[in-house]
């Protein structure tokens, strides 16, 4: 593949391709070395950055993927069609390169990328959203991004940590319910924002949930004037979960931890039985468990949106993983919610595997 990209390279500078090489789009390429997370492995790729978006190449993307990835189908095998000047992608197999090919290392000055004619097609299939590649040093470079909404993974960018996240596996946010406490009887619009899709809702979601609240708690939905406990939805999406901080829990221990826990951050004991009772057959059995609340990351990836704006709110969505032996991690401080005017209370989870 390394000999075919040179030689479309040495084709170009030499003006002997379908088109002359000043007519085709050029960029500069600036060297980087990314930092890049897949799921919980952490390794390196090199590659350019142009235009403000990062550029690597598909053989470093496949590589990394053979070698991280905890699931086969998000690992891919490259071909090229020489005659068709087609790069296909195939999923569910390894990376096959040569070990010349994977010790080639990238050259740190700034380069002229030449946008690439090349198509490429995932499985025989082109992908919805094309992928626009540039030849730099006889290599294509493709956005990692656009790699990723072909094979399938999710790619983000983690500001604070600077750093790219690849994600392999959805986060499923499992039942999400959300109490109304206004101080008299209101109508409620309640709109969520969720970086995700919304797999269950009940009641059914729409545009959004228009609802009378009572001081109680009980709600009646203005779609079909059926009364309610709560708002109730789950959903998959790709928020990065925080375990910097958190609390490591025996399972014969859970059940004593979550109420105090919960209690403590104002949570009544009909909302926090009401956790209890669904996480606890997922928790109890597992030797150890590593749980950490999420807090500014899950407001950034589930926005809520509430009308007429409360006065509090805490919204508790706890992730754990399931443990065969204790770790070390610093104690999470948690908030406690002043339950004064109108009131919100959410809770949901999730379980990282």
């Amino acid at each position: 593949m390394k000999r075919f990209f040179a030689m479309v390279l040495a084709m170009v500078m030499m003006g002997t391709t379908a088109y002359a090489a000043e007519e085709r789009e050029m960029a500069t390429a600036k060297y980087v070395a990314q930092k890049i997370v897949v799921d919980d492995y952490y390794a390196k790729m090199e590659g350019y950055n142009i235009n403000g978006y990062n550029y690597m190449r598909l053989r470093d993307v496949a590589e990394v993927m053979t070698e991280k990835s905890r699931d086969d189908c998000f690992k891919f095998d490259i071909i090229y069609n020489a005659d068709k000047d087609v790069i296909y992608l195939e999923t569910g197999r390894e990376y096959s390169g040569t070990e010349d090919e994977k010790e080639t290392v990238v050259n740190i000055a700034d380069k002229e990328a030449i946008l690439s004619d090349a198509q490429v097609f995932v499985n025989g299939e082109m992908p919805d959203e094309g992928m626009e590649g540039y030849i730099i040093d006889g290599y294509t470079y493709y956005k990692l991004r656009d790699i990723g909404n072909a094979i399938g993974f999710h790619v983000s960018w983690l500001e604070s940590q600077q750093k790219v996240r690849i994600l392999t596996a959805p986060m499923a946010a499992r039942k999400p319910v959300i109490y109304l406490y206004p101080e008299e009887t209101t109508d409620i619009s309640v709109e969520l924002e969720y970086d995700g899709e919304l797999t269950v809702t009940y009641p059914s979601y729409n545009d959004g949930w228009k609802v009378t609240a009572q001081p109680d708690g009980t709600l009646t939905n203005h779609a079909d004037g059926r009364e309610y406990s709560y708002l109730f939805w789950e959903g998959e999406g790709y928020g990065e979960m925080d375990f910097s901080e958190g609390f490591v829990v025996k399972g014969e221990d859970i059940v004593a931890f979550l109420q105090e826990k919960l209690s403590a951050m104002g949570m009544t004991p009909r909302e926090y039985n009401e956790f209890i009772v669904y996480w606890l057959p997922y928790m109890q059995d597992n030797a150890y468990n590593l749980i950490s609340f999420q807090w500014e990351n899950y407001d950034t990836s589930a926005k809520l949106n509430i009308t007429p704006e409360p006065d509090n709110m805490l919204r508790v969505f706890m992730a754990f993983k399931a443990l065969e032996e204790p770790v070390d991690i610093p104690e999470q401080e948690l908030p406690t919610l002043q339950r004064e005017g109108f009131t919100v209370v959410e809770w949901g989870g999730t379980e990282v595997r």
